[in-house]
């Protein structure tokens, strides 16, 4: 079976608690550097069972104050293929809903509805 890491790129007081449950935690505070960030760990890939590069990450989460900044061309880029999946997650200073709103484009993307929409 297939296995796949995950990776969180935020502030450091914000991702450092991710490390110890295993993911890979970058240290990024700049719209720019989180940008290049993802761009990097999209590109990581790995050789699956069956001898197929594959990508190294199921999922990257991103706090939120850094994902509102990525410029729309660049989120329909690293969010063109299924993997990975590109997260959007509240930083310590609260949600602003950007994540979840993201989190419902994916899904309605994924099934046709987003069932994540508040009625």
């Amino acid at each position: 079976m297939n296995t796949f890491d995950i990776a969180i790129v935020g502030p450091r007081d914000a991702v450092i608690g991710f490390k110890a449950l295993g993911l890979r935690a970058l240290d990024v505070t700049d719209s720019n550097k989180a940008v290049q960030a993802l761009y990097d760990l999209k590109a990581e890939t790995v050789k699956g069972e069956d001898g197929e590069e594959r990508p190294k990450y199921a999922i990257i989460f991103i706090i939120e104050s850094l994902a509102r900044a990525i410029p729309e061309n660049d989120y329909r880029k690293l969010a063109a293929a299924a993997l990975p999946a590109i997260i959007a997650l509240p930083g310590p200073s609260g949600t602003t809903g950007f994540g979840i709103t993201r989190l419902g484009q994916i899904v309605e993307k994924a099934i046709g509805s987003n069932i994540l929409k508040a009625t």
